[in-house]
């Protein structure tokens, strides 16, 4: 076999190269689409996971805060006689600081920080209650309208805005995943449309350079063989077995004719 012969590549290599390559443009586009989906797809489902646990935790504060507040109203309105509280204050208090503990973990930011400053102003003015209740010289409503409900109230204020900001991160979250999936399917679109065009090229050069071929050679074939063509005529450029083919059917038209011209020359004889 020559130098020349071993660098030509055969038909089957040369569609097994093209499909191969056309193969692995669309698994990488499909590999990069699906990792960057899935990449921010987790960075979206942990941001959204941590809003909603801070969210949670914010109003689960706002709720055992408000019953603690009531509890309280409801006990500085009954008499100014009364010489106790009457319900636990103790665990209603611990209830509130259990809560105020999940959102010190959970909450992040300045907002947050404002919630437990907040926060520990309303226990530590609530704990006045006992003296309060007791004492001849305080009246008890006015106490709680005066110093605890104002502290309530800005503890309140504090865990809305905390929430209103938590949403705001929300809606800000789902447009960084609607951002990312147009990242994710993008380049997948990209190279899938570059993928289809190397199938167009590769069904172009199928066509221009073996269908064609082929149906040339047929073609001829057919009139050197029925319509009485002297030449077989077909010539293409190429280094595969199409091109060697077409030389050995051109080498058999040619010993054909000179068979041909021998009979006819020995029967002219």
């Amino acid at each position: 076999m020559s130098k020349k012969e071993k660098k030509t590549l055969s038909i089957r290599t040369k569609l097994v190269l093209s499909l191969s390559a056309i193969a692995a443009v669309l698994f990488v586009s499909g590999l990069v689409s699906i990792m960057e989906f899935s990449r921010m797809s987790d960075y979206v489902s942990r941001s959204l996971i941590e809003d909603l646990e801070r969210t949670k935790a914010a109003e689960n504060l706002g709720n055992v805060c408000r019953r603690y507040n009531d509890r309280i109203l409801s006990d500085v309105g009954a008499a100014d006689s009364l010489v106790f509280v009457n319900f636990d204050r103790n665990a209603a208090i611990q209830q509130c600081d259990s809560a105020s503990q999940v959102l010190s973990v959970r909450g992040q930011g300045p907002l947050a920080d404002s919630i437990q400053v907040r926060y520990r102003v309303y226990a530590e003015t609530s704990l006045q209650l006992d003296s309060v209740i007791v004492s001849d010289f305080v009246d008890s409503r006015a106490w709680f309208f005066a110093s605890l409900q104002p502290a309530y109230n800005a503890l309140n204020h504090a865990i809305e805005d905390y929430r209103t900001e938590v949403n705001r991160h929300l809606m800000v979250s789902a447009d960084e995943f609607q951002e990312g999936f147009y990242r994710g399917i993008i380049p997948g679109v990209v190279i899938t449309g570059a993928g289809l065009l190397l199938i167009f090229l590769l069904l172009f050069y199928i066509l221009s350079y073996y269908v064609q071929p082929l149906k040339r050679m047929l073609g001829q074939l057919e009139a050197f063989n029925k319509e009485g063509v002297k030449k077989y005529s077909v010539d293409f450029e190429g280094d595969d077995e199409l091109v060697r083919l077409n030389d050995n059917i051109r080498d058999l038209a040619d010993e054909n004719n000179q068979l041909k011209r021998r009979l006819r020359s020995k029967t002219e004889e």
